[in-house]
């Protein structure tokens, strides 16, 4: 079942973003980008079609006709197929169930009679790289914090009196907003953790990159959490009933300290 309350913070976020910035401000566009990947790690729909209008004036999304995707002389009879909504893939045979189990990365998408891709997509590449993007439209978007992007979504929705919004990207808790900011290099065959149920160990297949615990003085150092902790307080922000509210109850907040810090007196 799709994380309803997931997709509205990103739309939402994607409205308020678009009004704080001005026509030819270009940040919009690097948000939006965090906002997708964001959401794309929950289980949601695809929802760009709430909001196409602004990703499209923002130069997030950009829209062709079908018959100048690079590959559709190659590949006329499936495109001239496509009669409904398709998304397309960087291994062509996920396009028509062909392919291995795990899909491939999304490279662009189709709602007939348009061809659609993202701003740092593989689609977008070859775009740019047929001269059909051009100047600013083939830059990539510029890689962002998401604690950076919902500070200024907080501010937005101050700005338009959407207290409600606020409370829902607030309680994500800290967990989810900062866990870029605390992490550990972990090398093939280390132990990455021990299953709890079969206790067994856990161990890295390959190098990564992985999410650390981290202690409520190492939040409290990061100059993000203070300012949209003040956004809370001061918009009262917390007081909105939500339909779905990630906040812990008190008897779960007195055990974790970095959550209490997190809501505690606000």
């Amino acid at each position: 079942m799709s994380m309803h309350e997931i997709e509205d913070m990103v739309e939402g976020a994607v409205r308020v973003l678009d009004k704080r910035a001005a026509a030819d401000d270009l940040a919009p566009r690097s948000q939006f980008a965090r906002l997708f990947q964001f959401q794309e790690g929950y289980d949601c729909s695809f929802t760009h079609f709430r909001v196409m209008d602004l990703l499209l004036a923002r130069h997030f999304s950009y829209r062709f006709a079908v018959t100048e995707h690079p590959d559709h002389a190659a590949r006329k009879k499936f495109f001239k197929g496509v009669k409904e909504f398709t998304f397309l893939h960087d291994n062509p045979k996920d396009d028509t169930g062909e392919g291995e189990d795990e899909l491939s990365p999304m490279a662009g998408y189709i709602e007939p009679p348009h061809l659609y891709c993202d701003a740092g997509s593989s689609l977008w590449r070859r775009m740019v790289e047929a001269g059909k993007l051009k100047g600013p439209d083939a830059e990539p978007p510029v890689p962002l914090l998401l604690i950076d992007v919902v500070h200024e979504v907080m501010l937005g929705a101050e700005a338009e009196g959407d207290r409600e919004l606020i409370a829902m990207w607030f309680n994500l808790g800290p967990r989810a907003l900062f866990r870029e900011l605390f992490t550990r290099q972990l090398r093939k065959g280390d132990l990455v953790a021990r299953n709890p149920f079969t206790g067994k160990d856990i161990i890295a297949e390959e190098d990564f990159v992985a999410a650390r615990a981290f202690t409520p003085e190492e939040l409290q150092a990061v100059p993000q959490a203070a300012r949209v902790r003040e956004i809370a307080r001061r918009t009262n922000a917390l007081a909105v009933e939500l339909a779905y509210d990630y906040r812990p109850p008190p008897e779960v907040l007195k055990d974790d300290p970095v959550d209490a810090w997190w809501w505690e007196g606000l």
